[in-house]
């Protein structure tokens, strides 16, 4: 079959949905009989123009030549094993579930196609079948290492620790420079509430990946569950220095900024999210709340309605943002803020807060 080559060797790569079947130009139509070399030379015309159209990016279009080409084909696991993978390509994940698995009764030892079923699968969230997928790889070939990893990652998702952290402590031994190891190691003893152990195995990856954002991060919220604020703020500054676009680094440092009582490092930390993340309400909560410790009243009322523009809802928003009205002498203002608090919170079925705020309000329509 001349151009095979091109496509089929990536079938193993996943991703599947089903599409409509054109027929494309030149091809017989269903039903009509060719000679044998005919039948040949159509499915070489085929699979030549299919992977062309790879390559020119119409996906779509070259998923309809390898669809046709198995209705000529049957029997060839690798068109299948190509369907697949353009499905996947597409997002058409549960298709290409489909074409792997005629592929895989064609061709039952073959590597690739198991890896792209798995990917499909893990893509559905179906990661017991995922892991499934992974042990046949495992079976034909029991040190492959990408079979582990993902295994390993199937594992956790299910949240089969044990068995997860197994399976990545023996690759460990095995190779002790496997970064995906000693992260996924930290992650799993994290999960479990192993912070010392966690902290020990991410410092691990840190060392083999000392640019790696993600593995600070972590790091940093190790740190912050076994208390260690210090140590935590120093990992997440690390984290911001390889990725300073981060919103979610710069709030993790704008809040242990706030435990620590430096109410401007704090703020600066959080405006720098909000510029990041404009829609950020949690930012923007921050920033308001910080004003209210800094006894900046004007822009605490300011920061606070920008909040309850993006977050109508906000009860707490509303609470803080009445307590500052009130303290601009504000009350009528100050009244319908807190107020509508109470309401939300009755609606949110947080009666305890509802009663705080309830004592506020009586206390400022009495006196």
């Amino acid at each position: 079959m001349r151009g095979t080559g091109k496509l089929l060797g990536l079938a193993g790569m996943a991703m599947g949905g089903l599409l409509i079947v054109a027929t494309p130009a030149g091809a017989h139509s269903p039903g009509q009989a060719l000679s044998e070399q005919a039948q040949r030379d159509e499915l070489a015309d085929l699979l030549e123009s299919g992977a062309e159209l790879v390559e020119a990016g119409d996906l779509a279009e070259a998923l309809a030549r390898y669809q046709h080409a198995a209705g000529l084909a049957e029997d060839n696991a690798k068109i299948f094993s190509a369907i697949g993978y353009l499905q996947a390509r597409q997002g058409n994940f549960q298709a290409a579930i489909a074409a792997f698995q005629t592929a895989i009764g064609l061709e039952p030892n073959n590597l690739a196609v198991y890896f792209g079923l798995a990917h499909a699968h893990s893509n559905l969230g179906e990661y017991e079948a995922a892991g499934n997928a992974y042990r046949q790889i495992l079976r034909l070939q029991p040190d492959n290492q990408a079979a582990q990893l993902g295994l390993g990652a199937a594992l956790f998702q299910t949240a089969a620790f044990e068995e997860a952290l197994a399976i990545y402590t023996k690759l460990l031994q095995q190779d002790p420079n496997n970064l995906q190891a000693a992260e996924s190691i930290g992650l799993i003893l994290l999960q479990q509430g192993n912070t010392d152990a966690a902290i020990a195995a991410l410092e691990r990856a840190a060392i083999l990946a000392p640019q790696a954002s993600r593995i600070q991060l972590n790091l940093g919220i190790a740190h912050l569950k076994a208390g260690n604020m210090a140590s935590a703020l120093t990992a997440f500054r690390a984290a911001a220095a390889e990725e300073p676009r981060n919103a979610d680094i710069r709030m993790q440092i704008g809040y242990l900024l706030w435990q620590q009582g430096n109410l401007d490092a704090a703020l600066e930390s959080y405006q720098q999210a909000a510029r990041l993340q404009p829609d950020s309400v949690i930012a923007h909560d921050a920033i308001a709340d910080l004003y209210f410790e800094q006894q900046e009243v004007l822009m605490t009322i300011v920061a606070h309605r920008e909040v309850l523009e993006m977050a109508p809802d906000h009860a707490p928003g509303y609470y803080h943002l009445g307590v500052a009205l009130e303290a601009r002498g504000r009350r009528a203002e100050a009244i319908a803020a807190l107020q509508r608090a109470k309401t939300l919170l009755l609606e949110q079925e947080n009666g305890e807060d509802a009663q705080i705020v309830d004592e506020l309000l009586q206390k400022l329509q009495s006196s």
